[in-house]
């Protein structure tokens, strides 16, 4: 006679799991998301223009947030923009602008002052209306590779709306660092 006792604890013990206790739901794993990698794009690079979708990004101030005619904003009192730049050699601040008749047949002439990390960089006197674009060498030493490096604009004269005191200053095109 065979003994079955030492396999019938166990074969009982498989039905009762078996039996009873539906199994559990499966559910997916949840997404997997990489850490950021130093070649990864960062939110912003060393030029913008204005009808770039992601120019918000680029704004830290005085930029309006509606595009005008597809292409361009304008700027209040001091408009201030953000770059990150790989290198500091070589880099030339560019910066195309237009100035309204609107706005200089109420202001005169105006000057406009740049200024890349709170420094002076240079001015362009705008006598008349049009389109200006300005150019200019930036030294290495004011620029950064590990931080925003920032741009400012500034107005001499501003236009102020009659109706509602709004202070203009330039239409701004495009903006940022090239080598």
């Amino acid at each position: 006679m065979v003994n079955l006792r030492p396999i019938a604890l166990p074969l009982a013990a498989l039905l009762l799991l078996s039996c009873g206790a539906p199994a559990p739901e499966s559910y997916p794993p949840p997404a997997q998301r990489r850490a950021p990698s130093e070649s990864e794009p960062r939110p912003v690079g060393p030029f913008v223009s204005m009808d770039d979708p992601d120019v918000e990004n680029y704004v830290i101030r005085d930029v309006s947030l509606g595009i005008e005619a597809g292409k361009w904003r304008w700027t209040y009192r001091r408009p201030e923009l953000r770059f990150w730049l790989d290198s500091t050699a070589d880099q030339k601040l560019v910066v195309d602008f237009v100035v309204a008749d609107a706005t200089l047949a109420k202001t005169g002439p105006v000057t406009i002052s740049f200024y890349v990390n709170d420094k002076l960089l240079g001015q362009q006197h705008c006598p008349k209306s049009g389109d200006y674009h300005f150019e200019k060498a930036v030294p290495a030493s004011w620029l950064r590779t590990d931080a925003f490096t920032i741009v400012a604009a500034e107005a001499d004269k501003l236009w102020v709306s009659p109706a509602d005191g709004a202070r203009l200053g330039f239409i701004l095109v495009r903006a940022g660092f090239v080598s």
